[in-house]
């Protein structure tokens, strides 16, 4: 071989060696940590199926295809055909997957009678279920700073619900009650990166797990949490998230008809009847509604703009910064951002990120006053 073959050859080799050292390391499991987190991924079912290779329950024989279709009968679990005589029971697998109704989840799964139905509780390691939730909540093709902020924050809000839930059923729900959570299928190599990049690290204050909230778009600014939810959290303060404009929810508008917000407001358990017309009474510095009168046919009702989100639905009336008039008969909305508007905007995140933040940048601004620590 030339010489000159030779160098080019070796430079080329050299090459290829950098960029694979340099390459995101996405392998798994996360060995550093050994906490669990348990999350409620069905509620009130009658019947599911669940499968894997493998499949272990205490007591139970499976056939070759390793599948359990489990059934509520006469307040009793039956497991293919058998009936069992304990409220519940835990499936796990040789290889940590299950699918259940065939979608996949890590960990173990565990079935329980209660007085809805069946419940279904996912345990499994809290960096997997961190990594599962990224892409329901962001999507891991944003600039990995701001998938490694909510890599930080998703794990801080779920260490602070199991320390205030302690030893119960579960400690979270897999819906927007809490965090959405899919199982694994959401999983990716992006997601995968940023959780090994911050795993272990939360947000603190005083030494102590912050409430980590957030929401999709702050409308340009976000909220403080006593004007929320009324109870003051120092960290959780307004501070102006200018990116959210970018954002395709920054503007938004609801037409509604008045029978359709009665019946919204009398499936939330309020006496209103005819509805005449919104007023805004009172706002925040943001411009968030926090008092709103209501006149109907039987005098007036006064609630929150939460409340009211509450009643026609947060995915219709997307946040409490918004204006109403009546026009040709309907009630007109029109209002900025998406979700309560406390802790972190998802966009204005992801907005930072694109102006080149990092990750603690984004915490730091979004959360006043907490620390970054890793505790694994």
């Amino acid at each position: 071989m030339k010489k000159g073959i030779k160098v080019r050859w070796f430079t080329a080799y050299c090459l290829l060696l950098f960029l694979f050292s340099c390459a995101r390391d996405t392998s798994i499991p996360f060995s550093q940590s050994k906490e669990k987190i348990r999350i409620a991924v069905l509620k009130g079912a009658r019947d599911l199926k669940i499968g894997g290779v493998g499949i272990t329950a205490a007591g139970i024989e499976f056939n070759k295809d390793n599948t359990a279709l489990v059934v509520l009968e006469e307040d009793t679990l039956s497991i293919n055909g058998k009936k069992i005589p304990d409220s519940s029971v835990i499936f796990s697998s040789e290889n940590g997957i299950l699918y259940l109704n065939s979608r996949p989840f890590r960990g173990k799964i565990e079935v329980i009678k209660d007085q809805r139905g069946i419940l279904v509780v996912n345990e499994l390691p809290l960096e997997f279920y961190i990594t599962g939730l990224i892409n329901n909540e962001i999507s891991s093709k944003w600039p990995i700073e701001v998938v490694k902020t909510q890599a930080v924050i998703a794990r801080t809000y779920a260490l602070y619900q199991k320390k205030k839930k302690g030893a119960v059923a579960y400690h979270m729900e897999s819906t927007v009650a809490d965090q959405v959570y899919s199982g694994s299928i959401a999983e990716d190599d992006s997601s995968i990166y940023a959780v090994k990049e911050t795993v272990g690290e939360v947000l603190t204050y005083n030494g102590e797990l912050a409430l980590t909230v957030y929401h999709s778009n702050g409308g340009g600014a976000t909220e403080d949490s006593k004007n929320i939810w009324g109870k003051d959290y120092p960290y959780l303060r307004q501070v102006q998230s200018p990116f959210d404009k970018d954002s395709p929810n920054f503007s938004w508008m609801l037409n509604i008809s008045p029978e359709s917000v009665e019946t919204a407001l009398k499936g939330a358990g309020y006496p209103a009847v005819d509805i005449k017309n919104i007023t805004p009474l009172s706002r925040t510095n943001s411009g968030r509604i926090t008092r709103l009168r209501i006149l109907h046919g039987k005098g007036e009702l006064e609630i929150s703009g939460e409340d009211l989100r509450k009643a026609i639905g947060y995915d219709k009336l997307k946040s409490a910064m918004f204006t109403v008039e009546m026009t040709d008969g309907l009630f007109v909305f029109n209002g900025k951002g998406s979700g309560h508007g406390v802790g972190l905007s998802q966009w204005g995140a992801k907005g930072m990120a694109q102006e080149g933040h990092s990750y603690t940048e984004i915490l730091k601004h979004f959360y006043p006053g907490t620390s970054l620590e890793r505790i694994y």
